[in-house]
């Protein structure tokens, strides 16, 4: 079924894949719809049943699409374009702090609830113009503002408060590695949960049915950039401040040093980004 609704899928910036999932999902509700009128189906269990096969043979097609050896090019296009991202910045007076690429060593599930992959359930975050998984910079600084919030970090007022804005600026990660001979992106289930009611419904009873979702595969390398806004931090208090700290309070009070927020980064990353790190699940190896 989605085989042929999402014919021509490919790993490009000239294939909207947001696109083809809407339309065939669209395309799938109409012709069952279409069905029901001329007596050739029915409602109910039918859509749904319909609408399950839909997801996961999308899903297992796009895993088929995206193979390393078919997505080199692309990421080799991000990978440019984020460089181009980082150098605009610096030309305005922003300092890099952060800027590698680093390997996952466990599955990726970020944006389970996502606008661009909404057609799917579970959905994964999606660049619909790179036509690209990726990591919304919201979800690295939200994991490094809980962490600095919980160690009481002096960096923690670097990430922004109610009356200030962040000197730290992250930018959205997106993957320039793919290991040859691999996927992108790999299938993962969620065994749903269902309540034993005596007398009513036994284990050996119960039929559930696992939800497939997408996720980044192990190994998949992503560039993460961080910079701080030392531009702002010079017309403060100088330049020997801005060099070497990422914030400053209104007294130009020394509180947040390049290395410390360094530390807070590597501890984000390896204590995992984005859904079900609880399970393991977006952990990065860092040097």
């Amino acid at each position: 079924m989605a085989v042929d609704l999402l014919r021509g899928l490919s790993p490009s910036p000239t294939v909207n894949v947001s696109s083809y999932l809407r339309l065939g999902l669209i395309n799938l509700v109409m012709s069952r719809r279409q069905g029901q009128r001329v007596g050739k189906g029915r409602s109910g269990e039918n859509l749904k049943d319909a609408l399950n096969e839909y997801n996961r043979d999308a899903m297992r097609l796009i895993t088929e699409v995206y193979r390393c050896d078919n997505v080199g090019e692309l990421l080799r296009r991000v990978d440019d374009w984020v460089k181009e991202e980082v150098e605009a910045l610096e030309d305005l007076g922003y300092g890099v702090v952060f800027n590698a690429v680093i390997p996952l060593m466990t599955r990726l599930a970020i944006g389970l609830r996502h606008p661009y992959t909404e057609p799917l359930e579970p959905a994964i975050a999606w660049d619909p113009y790179w036509n690209l998984p990726y990591i919304p910079a919201s979800s690295l600084k939200g994991a490094m503002r809980s962490i600095a919030e919980t160690n009481n970090h002096p960096c923690a007022k670097a990430l922004g408060e109610r009356n200030e804005a962040s000197t730290v600026v992250v930018l959205d990660s997106y993957p320039t590695y793919c290991p040859p001979g691999r996927g992108l992106l790999t299938l993962d289930i969620i065994n749903p949960h269902y309540k034993e009611v005596s007398g009513e419904i036994s284990e050996a009873e119960s039929n559930p049915t696992p939800l497939v979702f997408l996720t980044v595969s192990r190994g998949v390398g992503f560039r993460v950039v961080i910079l701080t806004a030392r531009n702002r931090l010079r017309e403060k208090c100088g330049g020997a401040v801005a060099e070497d700290y990422v914030y400053a309070d209104a007294k130009c009070n020394k509180a947040c040093t390049v290395k410390e927020l360094e530390w807070l980064i590597n501890k984000a990353l390896q204590g995992g980004i984005g859904a079900k790190t609880a399970l393991g699940y977006g952990v990065f190896k860092v040097q």
